[in-house]
């Protein structure tokens, strides 16, 4: 990962490493039955994925978070992040309030990329850690599900206080993703294609119930009735 083993030092925030006693576990999917039509080519999902990660900032709203690759000091991943093979980018985000932070890309396919949570020089704790996904599914129909999903804890105690008065930051999260798949739906239906927002799922489980499931002393589907 260039981003982390160059002249600036930075370290992945782990879920393990975390503060908060609650797990955010969420998933916020959009079906698409056809997808659109761009410069006048109807789009393959592996080219529609790469559109939405190159142009992020066009799907979700800026007023709760605006995403551009890492240039600090003598670090700029502008290049990696626009290449066919982003892993290793790091990306800042500026999210409103105190709290700015920074991610790696820390794996990649045609099919979908991770964003991982790191403390970096510029913006130190990203307020939450974990790890959220992008990518896409094909359905036994032959229709797709694009989707971002995330499992994290918030970073430090005072947004753990935060959270417990005001909800915050997951809410602000929560609405941040919401816009994700109406932008993308938007997108796909101004543009020749069929897209509808699925219902977005969201799970606030006990650190200690998720650590159990982890370790193989509790069974997956104790976290939700979603998971087999």
């Amino acid at each position: 990962m260039p981003g982390l083993n160059g002249p600036i030092k930075a370290r992945i925030q782990s879920i393990n490493n975390a503060y908060s006693s609650v797990v955010n576990m969420d998933d916020f999917s959009i079906r698409v039955d056809q997808l659109p039509v761009l410069n006048g080519t109807r789009m393959t999902p592996s080219a529609f994925l790469e559109y939405i990660r190159l142009n992020l900032n066009q799907f979700v709203n800026n007023n709760l978070s605006i995403f551009e690759p890492y240039n600090y000091y003598t670090v700029n991943d502008t290049y990696l992040w626009n290449s066919s093979n982003p892993t290793g980018a790091i990306i800042g985000i500026d999210i409103p309030g105190p709290d700015n932070g920074s991610v790696i890309v820390s794996d990649s396919s045609p099919t979908e990329w991770t964003f991982t949570t790191i403390n970096d020089p510029k913006y130190h704790d990203h307020p939450v850690s974990g790890n959220r996904k992008f990518g896409y599914e094909v359905n036994s129909d032959g229709s797709h599900t694009f989707y971002t999903r995330g499992v994290d804890r918030i970073t430090n105690w005072d947004a753990t206080f935060l959270q417990s008065l005001a909800n915050v930051p997951f809410s602000q999260a929560d609405a941040l993703w919401e816009s994700f798949q109406g932008k993308v739906t938007s997108f796909v239906n101004q543009r020749g294609g069929s897209a509808t927002i699925k219902a977005s799922q969201k799970h606030r489980p006990d650190w200690s119930l998720v650590k159990k499931v982890l370790n193989g002393e509790a069974p997956l589907s104790t976290l939700s009735t979603d998971c087999d």
